[in-house]
């Protein structure tokens, strides 16, 4: 074979690899998504850049109930916050949370908050942090929600340390799973017979969030249907025994001791013994529960029985429920697939929780920004917008609140704006300690002023 032959003959078979290439599917290493190949981009119009925009719903008009009728009431949003909408009937969903938060003081219980989200807010980011505003300005202390033995628990959580033993994880994200032991947290764990687990929230880590370092009351939650002994330790202190009773429903060990770390031993676990994870809180104040699941897009948590959710709000009943998926859904060229496939599923998602959290408030968070590198350097991806203005329509047509995450945080260009000042990982996607910090005090003034204008509205109802 000549020179020119085996030249050309090679050049055509490295075209045809680079042309097979580009239809792999989408590649992901370490959390970051790889480029997808493609030698004829020059030649061919991004088609996630020429889908149409979504229009979002307009803004519902509030009313006031006083004793001369209806009147329209005009909120205030300071310059700079972002408001939260509110697209129930009668424009009362959020009034379930603010109205717990007038009564923070006299309540018998703390108010309570559970966010879900994805990887977003893994190992407490923005969560962390939101939770200190809260107590800060209305009290409580503890870091609420641990999962039994999270891996992440072990190191990469500042706000948690945990040493275990004996303790299996299963999550909805890996397999095996099975949907009917789920726990609210998209997980379920088995133990051994004298499994032990150690868990302390006195990080030296944890500066920014002094409240987070104690906790006032400790509740495990499990299920033992064939009943169980468990035995519970704060601070080092007398073990206590719990001789729970043979049942299929989600029971819970509550202990009414402060400290800051407490260590749970499974002495007799008894068969299908199932635990999910404690609660580290205070009696009273405001309690944020960090629920993540990397990998996730929302839709499992539909799998979750409605009777298992029930469980869980008869003992720990929340006040505010927080959606906010869509990092694994806004990537390039999944525009079309985001509104006829991905938007209906979270649809059924969010109206499903919003039925099986039905004591709770239910506010849609948005996707927050994400970005990647393109022929105009590094931007926000395309599919940002469309998913933002789907999970707006999501929650006006299932009447729950709603908040524009990704407009809160800053916008267009915000994650490549912290990852310049090293606050962002450089997948343009996740935030570091510092980034969630800043973050969430840029989404709390929302919370906050929402809260103000319920006060204003309630005295305006009342005079």
């Amino acid at each position: 074979m000549k020179d020119t032959e085996r030249t050309f003959f090679f050049s055509a078979l490295v075209v045809l690899l680079l042309l097979g290439l580009h239809f792999l599917p989408d590649i992901t290493i370490d959390g970051t998504e790889l480029r997808r190949v493609s030698i004829l981009s020059d030649l061919f119009p991004d088609s996630s850049r020429t889908a149409q925009p979504v229009i979002p719903p307009s803004e519902p008009v509030t009313m006031a109930q006083t004793r001369h009728g209806k009147i329209k009431f005009k909120e205030e949003w300071p310059e700079g916050t972002e408001p939260i909408i509110d697209y129930s009937a009668d424009g009362t969903n959020m009034d379930i949370f603010y109205e717990a938060l007038s009564k923070v003081k006299t309540m018998d219980r703390p108010v309570r908050i559970a966010w879900f989200s994805d990887s977003f807010i893994e190992d407490d980011i923005v969560t962390a942090d939101i939770r200190e505003f809260f107590q800060k300005d209305f009290g409580g202390c503890g870091v609420g929600w641990v999962d039994l033995a999270n891996p992440a628990n072990k190191g990469s959580r500042r706000t948690v340390t945990q040493q275990t033993a004996g303790a299996t994880e299963y999550t909805v994200a890996g397999k095996p799973f099975d949907n009917n032991r789920t726990g609210i947290n998209e997980r379920y764990y088995t133990v051994a017979a004298g499994a032990r687990v150690t868990t302390s929230v006195s990080s030296v880590f944890n500066r920014r969030q002094p409240h987070s370092k104690h906790f006032e009351v400790t509740r495990l939650f499990f299920r033992a249907p064939s009943g169980a002994v468990i035995t519970a330790s704060v601070n080092g202190g007398k073990a206590v025994a719990c001789n729970a009773a043979p049942s299929p429903e989600v029971q819970m060990m509550a202990m009414n001791t402060a400290g800051n770390t407490i260590t749970y031993t499974f002495q007799k676990p008894g068969r299908g013994f199932t635990p999910f994870g404690m609660a580290l809180e205070s009696r009273r104040g405001v309690i944020v529960d960090c629920m993540s699941m990397r990998g996730s897009n929302g839709l499992p948590m539909r799998r979750i029985p409605q009777q298992t959710i029930a469980g869980f709000t008869r003992l720990r009943p929340y006040d505010l429920v927080i959606f906010q998926f869509g990092l694994n859904t806004a990537t390039t060229g999944n525009s079309k697939w985001i509104k006829t496939m991905y938007i209906p599923g979270i649809k059924k998602t969010v109206s499903y929780l919003h039925k099986a959290f039905a004591g709770s408030a239910f506010l849609v968070m948005s996707v927050s920004d994400r970005a990647q590198r393109s022929a105009d350097g590094i931007t926000t991806i395309p599919e940002v917008y469309d998913l933002v203005a789907c999970q707006q329509q999501v929650a006006a047509d299932c009447h729950v609140a709603w908040l524009n995450f990704f407009k809160a945080m800053g916008g267009t260009g915000s994650i490549t704006g912290l990852v310049d000042r090293r606050m962002a990982n450089k997948d343009y996607t996740h935030l570091s300690y510092g980034g969630g910090h800043w973050v969430a005090a840029k989404v709390y003034p929302s919370f906050k002023a929402g809260y103000r204008n319920y006060l204003r509205r309630k005295k305006l109802e009342e005079n």
